[in-house]
């Protein structure tokens, strides 16, 4: 079974790169320097503020470390067949599910070693410690986790709801005293205390998997839970056959559709402007990207920083929406249209300049909250309303022209 699910797990491997390639782009990679550059710079400013010994960093620290602990499920790759052709050989599927366990642990580690480091400088802040102390808290992180993933394959066995909180609670009451204690007493005895919760984990679920069998139901869909999620973050930035858009009927949102005359001019931009208020596909992108962006803007303080991140969100949200131009080459019936090609050129750049600007004038709400100077403010507001016109007469068409080709 050590073999299968290597065989499994080459062929994820290889299906998750190929839309890898998609997620990490460039945009997205310059979204993440300037958010990671900005709030970086946020974060040293607000730490030179601290006094020594700062009351509320051990506290929130405690509490960060808790929340990215949950960062991870266990990837059993489990398919709907194998309720049926795997079931006689659940005696071997321990085997199976330590290497499931093996492999879930990479990407919590990178997490957990990103994450702690960043939170290292409020800790010493804190504590005065050292900052040679990460060590410690690290492998203590490292251990906690290990012991959740092992907790999570327990779940996967024919136990009842009860008994699986009993358990989390459990797990998560000793990871409090484990991090409180490496926080408030000693690095070192965090270390130790990890040590032996995740060894007394291993032993008593051990013991008891041997009296229980396998919830195959359960495990199916776990891992269907698990990969919707990946894959709901992969459909920001490219087509997944596995997420079908759904289509509601939003009758609030006809007055919107009414305000363009049903002329024949209008055709395009009447059928584009109704796909995007009544599916999922690109109205959800669209809320999402705002709300992301809103958000971050809301707790930037700094003018360039701002500008930069307001002007990279516009962009990616435009040029996510571009590609609504082939949402309706599959039907037959609008190459019958009586209307000029690029009617839907037109149409495209009209419906994303509406939509960029909706999203201009929520970011500059945001701007202005935010920034200390007003003036500052509306400089931003002035260059996010060259930029939405900008994108929209000159970058619309480029894209539009070379998708074409």
């Amino acid at each position: 079974m050590s073999g299968f699910y290597s065989i499994r797990l080459t062929r994820h491997l290889k299906k998750m790169m190929k839309y890898m390639r998609y997620v990490f782009n460039d945009h997205f990679v310059l979204v993440c320097v300037f958010l990671l550059g900005g709030l970086g710079f946020y974060y040293s400013q607000v730490l030179k503020t601290l006094p020594v010994h700062f009351f509320w960093g051990r506290p929130l620290v405690l509490l960060f470390w808790l929340v990215i602990l949950q960062i991870g499920r266990i990837a059993t790759l489990a398919q709907e067949a194998d309720k049926v052709f795997i079931l006689p050989k659940e005696p071997e599927m321990n085997t199976y599910l330590n290497k499931a366990i093996r492999y879930s642990f990479w990407l919590p580690l990178a997490v957990l070693f990103l994450l702690g480091g960043l939170s290292m400088p409020l800790v010493v802040v804190s504590t005065g410690w050292q900052f040679s102390t990460f060590v410690y808290f690290i492998v203590m992180l490292f251990l906690l986790k290990v012991s959740h993933l092992r907790l999570q394959k327990y779940t996967l066995y024919q136990i009842s709801d009860a008994e699986a909180k009993r358990w989390f609670f459990l797990w998560g009451f000793t990871s409090l005293v484990v991090i409180g204690c490496s926080l408030y007493v000693l690095p070192l005895l965090g270390s130790v205390l990890a040590l032996l919760q995740t060894l007394s984990f291993f032993w008593f679920l051990n013991k008891k998997e041997q009296a229980v069998s396998l919830d195959w139901e359960m495990m199916v869909q776990k891992e269907k839970s698990r990969m919707h999620r990946i894959y709901q973050f992969i459909h920001l930035f490219t087509d997944v056959p596995e997420i079908s858009s759904s289509v509601k009927r939003r009758k609030a949102l006809d007055p919107l559709l009414s305000k363009i005359k049903q002329t024949s001019r209008n055709t395009y931009l009447y059928l584009y402007a109704r796909s995007f208020l009544r599916g999922s596909e690109y109205s959800g992108l669209f809320i999402r990207l705002m709300l992301v962006g809103g958000v971050v803007l809301f707790f930037l303080k700094e003018f360039w920083i701002a500008m930069g991140v307001s002007v990279l969100f516009i962009y990616l949200i435009g040029f996510q929406l571009i590609p609504i131009y082939t949402q309706f080459d599959y039907m037959v019936m609008t190459h019958l249209y009586p209307v000029p090609n690029s009617q839907k050129k037109q149409a495209v750049s009209t419906l994303v300049t509406i939509l960029l600007f909706v999203a201009a004038a929520l970011f500059s709400l945001l701007i202005l909250a935010a920034l200390p100077n007003k003036l500052d403010g509306l400089m931003i507001i002035a260059v996010l309303m060259v930029e939405v016109v900008l994108f929209a007469k000159l970058y619309v068409p480029y894209r539009l022209k070379k998708m074409e080709a």
